[in-house]
């Protein structure tokens, strides 16, 4: 007889990706830049919030008509239901009290974690790996794209910058760099690290003669990322290829000679940097790092705050000062080399340090475990049709570039929506729902 309500529900889930991956990068909101990280967060949470009223509705009358559902509950489940508890502990122990709630500044508090931990578990339980979902990316990626390569021309068709400037009065007019409808041009490079591997690793396994068009917005997000000049994105893509190309080829002798390739490749790299000759530069700030050498300014002062992080980590080891803090807690200033303006930060500029600052080692060591166990999934569903590659390698891009990202709520919803899609089941797609 099958269960209506749960279809129901699986019906609004699947608009809820939709949404998520086609719309939600795209909204900018009502005011340009000035106001996206709060448009961004108020889209994610409407979306999200009513999704979640509307399919636990869908389900609760399901069990009231006498339907039974199962919970498919795997070890990256438990892992980030441990990293929501951990943080729940820490913000109610935190000496910032309610801030943690919403954070103290860019929607990076507790109520986030809620939003995106509700993502990955609803996902994961009422959707499945469609390719659909990438072609919705695929397209939400290819217009976001133009619309970035229309500024690199000079133009502002949609008014997102300050009145009567471009995007060349970066760090000039004002403060930062800010491109396509993502914002940030930091952020930009984290979103195209999601789109580009999703769509391209998707073309190239899928046997739908029509999947090779997603060569075309995965080539624009390869272009716009050379081009919009974040070095964090394109170190990101390359490691993305070292690791992911391995996995990803279907054949167990290519996939071997592969993996010894990257290896390989890994190795040289490594003693290359270590002999590098250079005096100034990203190799030359990688080649003094290997040495043990960490200055203020490498990677644009990222020396100085990742050592401000490590101090905080510190204050607090177990707990962290709470989600949302490390805002508070950072302030770090210097000279800018524009303008000799004064610059102030507040983010620790690596996703990882972030969480050790917030939430401690405990919900630090609970966030990694999980993705340990989503890679293990990863490797161990590589066959099960294009989708599930894709998902994993364009994961791996992303956490990649987190080394040296924000983690802000404008890139890691998408994130958690992909990974819950990455944990959910072939079985648990709606078969009347079309194939693209």
């Amino acid at each position: 007889m099958g269960f209506p309500f749960l279809e129901r529900a699986r019906w609004v889930t699947d608009k809820y990706i939709l949404t998520m991956l086609g719309l939600f990068p795209l909204f900018v909101g009502f005011h340009g830049y000035g106001a996206i990280t709060a448009s961004k967060f108020w889209f994610f949470a409407v979306a999200t919030g009513l999704w979640m009223a509307a399919a636990l509705a869908m389900l609760l009358c399901g069990l009231i008509a006498g339907e039974r559902y199962r919970l498919d509950v795997r070890p990256a489940h438990i892992a980030v239901g441990l990293f929501l508890a951990v943080s729940g502990v820490s913000a109610m122990t935190s000496p910032f009290g309610a801030q943690c709630l919403v954070g103290v500044s860019r929607y990076t508090g507790y109520l986030t974690d809620l939003l995106c931990a509700a993502a990955f578990f609803g996902v994961s339980q009422l959707a499945g790996p469609r390719r659909r979902y990438v072609w919705a990316m695929g397209i939400s990626a290819a217009v976001c794209c133009a619309i970035s390569f229309l500024q690199l021309l000079g133009l502002d068709p949609f008014h997102f910058y300050p009145e009567g400037t471009n995007y060349y009065d970066k760090f000039v007019a004002y403060n930062s760099a800010f491109l396509g409808t993502i914002g940030n041009t930091g952020l930009l490079a984290a979103y195209l690290c999601l789109a580009g591997p999703l769509t391209a690793v998707c073309a190239v396994l899928s046997r739908q003669r029509r999947d090779r068009l997603l060569l075309i917005p995965a080539a624009m997000c390869l272009a716009l990322l050379v081009l919009c000049d974040v070095d964090a994105g394109v170190l990101a893509l390359f490691g993305c290829v070292l690791i992911a190309v391995p996995v990803v080829i279907q054949k167990e002798r290519a996939a071997r000679i592969a993996g010894a390739v990257s290896g390989g490749t890994v190795a040289a790299g490594l003693g290359a940097l270590w002999f590098w000759p250079g005096k100034s530069g990203t190799l030359y700030e990688m080649h003094q790092v290997l040495h043990g050498h960490l200055s203020d300014e490498f990677g644009s002062h990222r020396g100085q705050i990742w050592k401000r992080c490590w101090e905080l980590f510190q204050e607090h080891p177990w707990l962290g000062g709470g989600p949302g803090t490390a805002p508070g807690r950072i302030l770090i200033q210097w000279t800018s080399d524009v303008r000799q303006q004064t610059v102030q930060e507040d983010n620790a500029h690596n996703v990882y340090l972030g969480h050790l600052i917030d939430v401690g080692l405990l919900g630090a060591a609970a966030y990694v475990g999980a993705l340990v166990c989503s890679a293990v999934t990863w490797v161990r569903r590589r066959h099960d049709g294009p989708v599930y590659p894709a998902l994993g390698s364009a994961m791996v891009c992303y956490l990649i570039q987190d080394f040296f990202g924000m983690g802000l709520v404008l890139t890691a919803p998408m994130l958690w929506v992909l990974w819950g899609l990455l944990e959910s089941t072939p079985e648990d797609a709606p078969d009347s729902a079309p194939e693209l």
